[in-house]
């Protein structure tokens, strides 16, 4: 294509399809982080663990992978690299919105103002890695942004976010949880997709970059079988700190029955109660 000519937008159903899939399987590990949180949480403490890995399920993989997968799902008459810095910046914005929101709300009695402040501060997340990614894009042609979808892109990742944090915070089996990260994954897909609508390429003359790019047709697929083995890990690790807290509740309230006949002492078996 020339310079000036824009580019219509159209996308790769089978790989939308592999994008939205990622966005589910890190939404989930990230939900059964936020169970974690919920049963494990006392006076305010956290096990940094799940913190960890709630931010990385959920802006690592969830989110960072599904954007760079989602990137490649657009059909381009030309190859686009990324930026290295901006693509490690995006990397740790979407982690760190999603830790915190992770946090903000775990730490304390759950609140449906918690619940909104975190979502809030998760949707910022989607929407900034997503535009931080895009300005990471190295291709022979420029963005022209339409503001009023950019700020629709905006509306429906934070609202979706929050409502997919509140599921995650009062879920109570595995089909619940399986709905929240259904629900959020829709959230990060929704703002991915019309953040992409609302950026139209106009293609340019070609320029060198001598920054250090990383990109290609396989980045996708590197992504994807990343964002698995990643998921899969965190997915094993949550399962024997579940069981460590399941045998932990089962010692203390043998401790509690054990220690039950002592609870006052000086009376014997059989002997009438006191006065008061």
């Amino acid at each position: 294509m020339r310079p000036g000519e824009i580019v219509p937008l159209s996308f790769h159903g089978g790989l939308v399809a592999l994008s939205f899939l990622v966005a589910v399987l890190g939404s989930y590990v990230a939900m059964l982080a936020a169970a974690g949180i919920r049963a494990e949480t006392r006076d305010g403490e956290i096990r940094i663990g799940y913190i960890l890995i709630g931010a990385i399920a959920m802006g690592g993989v969830g989110i960072w992978s599904m954007h760079f997968i989602g990137m490649q799902t657009q059909n381009l008459p030309f190859e686009v690299g990324y930026q290295l810095g901006l693509t490690a910046l995006s990397f740790l914005v979407a982690a760190g919105f999603s830790g915190w929101a992770f946090w903000f709300i775990g730490r304390e009695r759950f609140t449906f103002f918690r619940c909104l402040a975190g979502g809030t501060a998760a949707g910022i997340g989607v929407v900034a890695m997503h535009y931080v990614g895009m300005s990471a894009m190295r291709m022979p042609a420029v963005l022209a942004w339409n503001l009023p979808m950019v700020v629709l892109s905006v509306f429906i990742a934070v609202v979706a976010a929050s409502a997919a944090l509140w599921l995650a915070f009062n879920t109570q089996n595995e089909r619940q949880r399986l709905g929240a990260a259904v629900l959020m994954a829709l959230a990060i897909c929704g703002m991915h997709y019309t953040g992409a609508a609302a950026g139209t390429v106009v293609c340019s003359a070609a320029v060198e970059y001598s920054s250090l790019q990383i990109g290609g047709v396989m980045l996708p697929y590197i992504a994807f079988g990343l964002s698995v083995a990643t998921t899969l890990l965190m997915r094993w690790h949550l399962q024997r700190a579940s069981r460590r807290f399941r045998a932990r509740t089962a010692q203390r309230i043998d401790s509690i029955i054990e220690s039950a006949p002592m609870a006052r002492p000086g009376r014997l078996p059989g002997s009438a109660p006191g006065p008061g």
